[in-house]
């Protein structure tokens, strides 16, 4: 059976005083306050953009069917969940290995994420929509400034080595190992988190330097990962090892390069939805298995019940995919909210004028485009940094978003070639020079071949493509302070991503911040207006207020055309009919939500189906 994951099925919705709270993962980009060491979430490619291969994993189709209701798939399958067991999980290669899981000095991506999860739980938990619900907080509010956040835990939760979850001990964990550590420092810093205040044993306040409506998401990743200070102190190396927090399972035995095996916790804190004890399974055997093709022919062959991967290719082979005995595998497939595009350099002639922006724009066949990327792959034209999965997207401005127009373009080029005063110095009448930079991937290759045709179709672009190294071309998008202006680059178009798992005023504040101090501002953005809705993004906590901002904030950066849409990228979990609740999420109060993210999943309610 295959869910394509549209919208999660909240039950019961987190309020946080007049609305709820709605926010996303940081995707995080090559440079900036975000740095890769900083990214807990990803690699460094995935906020600003990603010049490589996984672009060519981008997916894209008009339209996708509505969620399916997992829930009542348990029903169906009259199947009550079993006890016992090891379940083994196959999981994607990181751009970082692995040496050890502090949550303050790890870069910890999508696989490394998937085992430290299991263990070190956080305050708050991003759902597969984008909204935000508490986890080991059981509040989170805000004054009306919203810099001055109040966090009330959850009473009754200790930790594996018995020490007592309290408000003492997350101020400790921030302000003794977080704030100072090599991944999470900038996390800190990019929340604006200046201080923490305990109240009494279960309510502690964060202050901030300035209003930040994300903060509720910034507590589901590293700001908000909570572990036991007292292990931590006692042994640092063991706990590198062996991190010990308040999560479903326990580290029983990893080292460097080997499966990571956690033991269930026979003391969790949670209950499934029928109140029975939680985790279902002894434990998860955790396996780097780096190849596609290799990890779908484990799980096929029955050496894995689980496979996470962030390829399009692979996800459309799975919906047609078989086990051993000719059964369908169950498969959960996400379109994320982050897009492969073609970037604009907006301080570069000639696309320092908009009229040649827009003329590219329509001269580029976006379907034939995305097809190009992945002629076999099921796929989802990109209209905004936002899938329609998610909150954040705006119907309106995907219906806005232009299509292919040959008339256009070569009207708007007409009227920029012939102009005296052109940009690029050159002679009216000369066709404009576009030199775009992108790796040698043999999918981008494709994409950028059909493009230069397509340009070079209005008579009046001329076309060179530079092939490069990935950290060559993130070196030349994302520029250097020695620049003038600091950070502007060293290209005029480039493949790249955009958007991402983030709340939208971290992603807003970030692309269109001041090009002298903003690397991730890759097209170089100037214009108040969008700085102007980035702030309001930041500084309401209206859930309608900000989805409005964020539409508008959308709808405006389109306008600017900075660059071409290419497809979203993709993400999927794939399991064999052994594996029962894949996907189903219990929250705190008893609400269940379906769906995964990043090709990530909690495993503390899936089960194996035993004869």
């Amino acid at each position: 059976m295959v869910h394509e994951q549209q919208r999660p099925r909240l039950l019961r919705p987190w309020r946080t005083r007049s609305a709820a709270l709605a926010t996303v993962l940081l995707l995080a980009g090559a440079c900036s306050s975000i740095t890769a060491e900083q990214a807990d979430s990803t690699d460094a490619s995935d906020v600003a953009g990603d010049p490589t291969g996984t672009l060519a994993q981008l997916p894209a189709a008009p339209t996708q069917p509505p969620p399916q209701d997992a829930s009542d798939d348990r029903v169906a399958e009259g199947a009550a969940p079993q006890r016992g067991g090891t379940l083994r999980v196959l999981l994607a290669a990181d751009p970082t290995p692995v040496t050890g899981w502090t949550p303050w000095d790890q870069v910890c991506a999508w696989s490394c994420r998937s085992v430290v999860d299991h263990v070190l739980e956080t305050l708050t938990v991003v759902l597969a929509d984008g909204s935000v619900a508490p986890w080991l907080a059981e509040s989170v509010s805000a004054d009306d400034s919203l810099q001055r956040w109040t966090v009330r835990l959850r009473p009754d939760i200790s930790f594996t080595d018995g020490e007592p979850l309290n408000a003492l001990t997350v101020k400790t964990g921030i302000d003794d190992y977080l704030r100072s550590g090599r991944a999470s420092g900038g996390h800190l810093r990019d929340a604006r988190i200046t201080s923490v205040i305990v109240l009494d044993e279960l309510r502690l306040v964060i202050e901030l330097s300035e209003p930040n409506a994300g903060l509720p998401a910034a507590l589901a990743g590293p700001v908000g990962r909570v572990f036991s200070i007292e292990a931590a102190a006692a042994d640092p190396d063991a706990f590198a090892r062996a991190p010990v927090g308040t999560g479903p399972f326990t580290f029983g035995s990893w080292a460097p390069g080997e499966p990571a095996v956690l033991e269930a916790n026979p003391e969790y804190w949670r209950t499934a939805a029928d109140g029975s004890p939680l985790p279902w399974v002894d434990e998860i055997r955790f396996t780097e298995v780096p190849g596609e093709r290799d990890r779908l022919a484990a799980l096929v062959e029955g050496r894995g019940d689980v496979l996470m991967s962030r390829s399009a290719e692979l996800a459309t082979a799975l919906s047609t995919t078989t086990d051993g005995a000719g059964q369908p595998l169950s498969v959960i497939r996400r379109f994320d909210d982050n897009a492969g595009v073609v970037l604009f350099n907006l301080l570069r002639a000639p696309l320092d004028d908009i009229r040649v922006r827009r003329a590219l724009i329509a001269a580029a066949d976006q379907d034939v485009l995305v097809r190009a990327l992945g002629p076999d792959v099921d796929s989802m034209a990109a209209t905004q940094w936002w899938a329609p999965g998610s909150i954040w997207y705006a119907a309106d401005v995907a219906l806005a978003w232009p299509g292919h127009d040959l008339d256009r373009a070569r009207s708007l080029l007409r009227d920029y070639t012939e102009d005296p005063e052109r940009s690029d110095d050159r002679d009216p009448g000369e066709p404009v020079r576009v030199r775009v930079l992108c790796t040698d991937d043999a999918a981008l290759a494709r994409m950028t071949t059909v493009l230069e045709r397509q340009w070079e179709l209005t008579g009046l672009v001329d076309v060179e493509v530079e092939t490069l190294a990935r950290t060559g071309l993130i070196s030349r998008v994302m520029g250097s302070v020695v620049q003038s202006p600091s950070f502007s680059g060293d290209f005029s178009a480039a493949c790249w991503r955009v958007g991402g798992e983030s709340d939208p005023a971290v992603l807003a504040s970030v692309a269109v911040g001041p090009v002298r101090t903003t690397p991730l501002n890759a097209a170089n953005f100037t214009g108040e207006h969008l700085a102007a809705l980035a702030s309001l993004i930041k500084s309401t906590d209206d859930l309608q207020e900000r989805r409005q901002a964020v539409a508008q904030f959308s709808a405006e950066l389109a306008n600017e055309a900075p660059w071409v849409y290419l497809g979203y990228a993709s993400s999927v979990l794939a399991a064999s009919p052994a594996v029962g609740g894949l996907g189903a999420l219990t929250l705190p109060d008893g609400g269940i939500v379906e769906g995964q993210r990043l090709g990530m999943s909690r495993y503390d309610e899936v089960w194996l189906r035993r004869e």
